[in-house]
């Protein structure tokens, strides 16, 4: 196994090769990805990468650590490791102390975390509820304490049994007090934003750094940006680096990639100050959308509805264009993981509402009513439209792997994609590193989805069950393309186990390390197989045979698609016009709704249905592409997109 080096000669300034990267959730299993990252870097150029949840703050610092690639940005990334296990001001590691609870929260946090790396846990964690909540603990106690007081005076029999019901009223009274003050608590989140920390500063941690301020001086830092600049993704882009994370619409029930191109949204200043830098807030409300979502100048209709928009708005500010989004702030919205970081709040106008629908055409109406007014004029003379509140909350809940970033159907260079799973249960966690990962290597390997035995006795069985009904509504489609030729070939599998990464926030400096050289075995498991020699294959045969998989694939998807477009093109439909007359050759029938421009462009089109169809009855004949074609089949159809766009 190689080994990345300190070096900056370890990372060449202009590699030969080029790939791209995406990186599954995991919280602080994320301490995997940095060096990872890094042994990647010494043999590719990252052009694209990509991640949900703990995946995306990987995502963000392997872009800025490309982007500050002549500058050392690799040589600091490679240093995280060492970093985040260093002591804290306020005590513990730089890692646990990254996460402050609000005031309002601190007891509860204190509580969940106390056992964690630490031995006696349990017990702990019952002081820390014992301490957090005393007040709760003894109002009930109380009444137990007073029954004891009561038969203290007593004699006999009746005195010793009333004291032994009394001490366990008073304990039940204290446990399910406790209980109750920290579920009081914990329903009380839902008004700070549904999470314990902000990921700003917080109580109970001293002179310690926190999430966001230090992700964003990280993300600084390793781009090598001058103080005053904000690392962007439009500055990404002017480098030849895509940057993509996964964050999840809660209000509207629909993963979302970031960044976006709509318009739709606006944010609320104060709000964005809770949660991010000062720096970052007043960057995006000074880089406010100028152009159009297309990157068009907009006519003046346009400007004048923008600007009656943007007046009615208030105090809230247009969401920036793609290209002036700070990193920070997409990384942010995909790491807010349900309950322990807050969700972050945006702002939008919902038109399936009557009113909102009726307020939008009057403005209109008004806006050509009164062409020589100032479009913002008519913010007090038409009806006010509502914006509502649109929670957006950690990537992974969806889409926790997104390994369709970057896709295409033909890839002009390796998209590899970071797996993390549990170990399975006949496989032990090995000394050598590069044993705890893996990653096909013949054709055949990588068809089985992981098997999770569900226990059926005991105090497990049913959250086991609940729990597993969760993970398989929120991750089968990732599932589902793990295994598919085209994919399967290039993703590699980190294993760890319970007592790595996960919500495990106070790792001791042997397991971070020790996850740390699993992700450098894991990025050599791939840098061998595509760009190195495996015994018996020539030297990048990885590489040319996951082009010809997925050339392969592609063609046997598109020999279904095309046979079942000619079938249901010659079905004659009741009571409708055949598709021959509405698109082919000498069609002329009238089109019910979306007319081409103009006739020409109606002619093009049918001549490229004519093309089209023949193409379909030329490979039905022969059939070819199907024959031995890799398994398991793809499904060729339309699906919707992320809503990334207008």
């Amino acid at each position: 196994m190689t080994t990345s080096s300190t070096t900056p000669s370890a990372y060449p300034t202009d590699p030969a090769l080029e790939c791209d990267v995406v990186m599954k959730g995991g919280i602080t299993s994320g301490v995997i990805y940095p060096r990872a990252i890094c042994e990647l870097a010494t043999t590719y150029r990252l052009r694209s990468v990509g991640g949900s949840s703990a995946g995306a703050i990987a995502a963000a610092g392997a872009a800025a650590a490309e982007f500050g690639r002549d500058g050392g940005g690799f040589e600091r990334l490679e240093s995280l490791p060492r970093e985040i296990t260093a002591e804290s001001p306020a005590g513990g590691s730089v890692l646990f102390r990254l996460f402050q609870p609000s005031r309002a929260t601190l007891a509860l946090y204190r509580a969940l975390t106390a056992g964690m790396g630490a031995s006696h846990g349990v017990v702990r964690t019952g002081v820390a509820f014992l301490t957090g909540f005393w007040r709760w603990a003894l109002v009930g106690a109380l009444p137990g304490v007073v029954v004891v007081a009561l038969c203290a005076f007593g004699t006999g029999l009746p005195r010793i049994a009333g004291i032994v019901a009394g001490v366990l009223l008073a304990l039940v009274g204290l446990i399910g007090a406790i209980a109750f003050g920290a579920g009081r608590m914990l329903v009380g989140v839902s008004a700070t934003g549904f999470g314990l920390c902000t990921g700003m500063p917080g109580a109970g941690a001293r002179n310690a750094a926190a999430l966001t301020p230090w992700l964003h001086e990280l993300l600084q830092s390793l781009s090598g940006l001058p103080s005053g600049e904000i690392l962007t993704f439009g500055a990404l882009a002017d480098r030849g680096i895509e940057l993509k994370t996964m964050t999840t619409n809660l209000t509207r029930q629909q993963p979302m990639t970031m960044p976006w191109t709509t318009h739709e949204y606006f944010f609320e200043p104060a709000e964005m100050r809770e949660l991010f830098p000062e720096d970052v807030v007043r960057w995006m409300e000074e880089h406010p959308p100028l152009l159009s979502s297309d990157g068009r100048e907009p006519s003046a209709a346009d400007r004048r509805q923008r600007d009656l928009l943007r007046a009615q708005a208030g105090t809230k500010r247009p969401w920036p264009d793609a290209a002036d989004l700070p990193v920070v702030v997409a990384t942010r919205m995909s790491l807010s993981f349900p309950l322990l970081i807050t969700a972050v709040p945006l702002y939008a106008i919902n038109y399936s509402s009557r009113a909102n629908a009726i307020a939008r055409d009057r403005a209109r109406a008004w806006l050509t009513a009164h062409p020589d007014r100032p479009a913002t004029a008519g913010a007090s003379e038409v009806p006010a439209r509502d914006f509502e509140r649109v929670w957006f909350s950690d990537g992974g809940i969806c889409a926790n792997l997104p390994v369709q970033f970057f896709d295409a159907p033909l890839p002009t260079r390796p998209t590899f994609a970071v797996n993390l799973a549990p170990f399975p249960p006949d496989r032990a966690k090995s000394a050598d590193e590069a044993d705890n990962c893996y990653l096909p290597i013949e054709n055949s390997e990588g068809l089985q989805r992981p098997w999770t035995p569900l226990p059926t006795s005991g105090l497990g069985a049913l959250p086991a069950f609940l729990l597993q009904i969760v993970d398989t509504a929120r991750g089968w489609v990732d599932a589902a393309q793990l295994v598919m030729p085209g994919y399967r070939d290039r993703v590699v599998t980190i294993f760890h186990d319970a007592d790595e990464g996960g919500i495990n926030l106070a790792m001791p400096e042997s397991v971070v390390t020790g996850l740390a050289d699993r992700g450098v075995a894991a990025a050599d498991l791939l840098v061998t197989k595509f760009a190195g020699t495996l015994p018996g294959r020539p030297k990048g045969w990885g590489w040319e045979n996951q082009r010809w998989i997925r050339f392969r694939t592609s063609m046997a998807g598109l020999d279904d698609w095309l046979g079942a477009y000619r079938e249901k093109y010659d079905y004659k439909a009741a009571a409708g016009t055949p598709y021959a007359d509405l698109a082919g050759l000498g069609a002329d029938a009238p089109l019910p709704s979306y007319p081409f421009p103009s006739a020409a462009d109606r002619t093009v089109a049918n001549e490229q249905t004519a093309e089209l169809l023949a193409t379909a009855a030329a490979w039905q004949a022969d059939e070819v592409w199907p024959k031995r074609a890799p398994r398991p089949r793809p499904v060729l159809r339309l699906t919707p997109a992320d809503d990334s766009s207008d």
